[in-house]
């Protein structure tokens, strides 16, 4: 068996033997989850016509071969080639040179003719507000986007990652413009003692609507859950580490593993935001309490210091108790 026959494997086949199926169908077009991280709605996009795959919450994508270095994970063709193989339990291919290098498909088209803007936009400024995000805390951490996609021309929400890449959203898409990365968003110059985590940056910007004293800490937004292990060095130097991550099985699990790694100081806050699947849909339901609450703080001090001595002990809200009480 050549390379070639490796290659004309059914990306479909190859997925449905790992237990992955598709979620919705368009003529030749599959979509799925994402088989190699956690995504709320499917936005892994296959072409069975051209047997190419396209993350659009990664802004990656490409061949089966590239496919199976994701889920591996590794960059090594030979390990990518066994692997396809064992799966789909096929003989292993002898591998000559670079034969298989010279006839590589293209990957799906990016982002181009990117441009960065301050956020303004009225349509984004109507987005955050369905999502209750007010416009000054966006537009502290935010940019306005305008690219090309599909030889068509969009705006959308940006938010800076630390490779210098942007997490892309509007009303009707989430993507990423590549590189993409976590964000680290650090308080001030002395090393801080306490670091809250987010899986994205709308739970983020809702710790800080909820509370502004959460800009005072160190911040970081994961961007994806994928890059939670390689976050563990940098958490490793905070006394406690406050998790704010997603109220599901992954969201569990992402927990687990910083536990896991961390011990004792990982603080897990999802019981803060119980019967919500994240900090932004509980900042949503509740957003008049909060609205309430920042205008009355903003008038009087006194429920605010009462409040901030319990969640300096306890992150963003302290306890569930701690956070429906200062919301009152």
């Amino acid at each position: 068996m050549d390379i070639e026959k490796v290659k004309e494997t059914p990306i479909a086949d190859f997925l449905s033997r790992l237990g992955f199926h598709p979620v919705k169908k368009r003529g030749a077009v599959l979509w799925y989850h994402a088989p190699y991280r956690g995504d709320k709605s499917p936005s892994f996009k296959l072409d069975t016509r051209k047997e190419k795959w396209f993350d659009f919450g990664m802004g990656e994508g490409g061949d089966i071969f590239t496919l199976a270095g994701k889920l591996i994970p590794s960059n090594d063709f030979i390990r990518q080639a066994q692997y396809i193989t064992e799966t789909m339990n096929l003989p292993m291919p002898e591998i000559k040179g670079t034969e298989y290098l010279k006839n590589l498909p293209d990957e799906e088209p990016q982002f181009s003719n990117v441009e960065v803007l301050p956020l303004g936009h009225y349509a984004l400024r109507q987005y955050l507000a369905e999502r209750a995000i007010p416009f000054e805390v966006a537009s502290r951490y935010c940019k306005e986007l305008h690219y090309d996609l599909h030889s068509k021309r969009y705006f959308a929400i940006g938010f800076p990652n630390d490779k210098g890449g942007y997490e892309v959203r509007n009303k009707f898409f989430k993507g990423c413009v590549a590189p993409k990365g976590t964000t680290f968003i650090k308080a001030g110059n002395e090393p801080g003692r306490e670091c809250n985590v987010f899986e994205g940056f709308f739970d983020f910007l809702s710790a800080v609507t909820i509370n502004h004293d959460a800009a005072q800490k160190d911040n970081l937004v994961l961007n994806s859950i994928i890059y939670l292990r390689k976050s563990t060095d940098l958490l490793s130097q905070y006394d406690h580490v406050h998790a704010y991550l997603d109220n599901d099985d992954a969201g569990r699990k992402a927990v687990q593993t910083l536990k896991d790694s961390l011990g004792e100081k990982v603080i897990d806050h999802t019981a803060d935001y119980n019967g919500c699947k994240d900090l932004n849909e509980f900042l949503v339901k509740n957003q008049q309490n909060i609205n309430h609450q920042n205008s009355t703080n903003n008038e009087s001090n006194i429920n605010n210091e009462e409040c901030n001595e319990e969640l300096s002990e306890g992150g963003l809200h302290g306890s569930r108790h701690v956070l429906h009480r200062c919301l009152r």
